[in-house]
């Protein structure tokens, strides 16, 4: 009869094998991440075009509900869909048209307008 040993208690299966969990030092990887963005342009322009979408997308929410307006009064104002106006709030892979970036800017009160920023 085979015996039967009991998993670790921390770690993963991964490919049939047990890899234990390691504990990372949290500065030394944010360092070396750091190090990774600054070394390459690519990376570097990346991560600050995710972050002003970040950011936008968080806005966005924000303004809505600083004006005191739920994701479903949006639909009904702009005739959006409500998923649509929860995607375009924070999903992070579908970037909203133009057309319904306006409707649901108009929704709210605002409009779009382009600003030149220094750099």
């Amino acid at each position: 009869m085979r015996e039967i040993i009991p998993p670790p208690t921390y770690g993963i299966y991964e490919g049939g094998e047990f890899m234990p969990f390691v504990k990372a030092n949290r500065q030394e990887e944010a360092r070396k991440l750091q190090s990774l963005i600054d070394s390459d342009p690519k990376v570097k322009l990346h991560i600050e075009e995710w972050d002003k979408e970040y950011a936008f997308r968080k806005k966005l929410a924000l303004t809505r509900k600083e004006a005191g307006v739920t994701q479903k009064e949006v639909e009904q104002l702009s005739g959006l869909d409500q998923r649509a106006v929860s995607r375009m709030e924070s999903d992070k892979e579908n970037s909203p048209s133009l057309k319904t970036l306006i409707k649901y800017l108009s929704a709210l009160g605002y409009e779009l307008d382009i600003v030149k920023v220094a750099r």
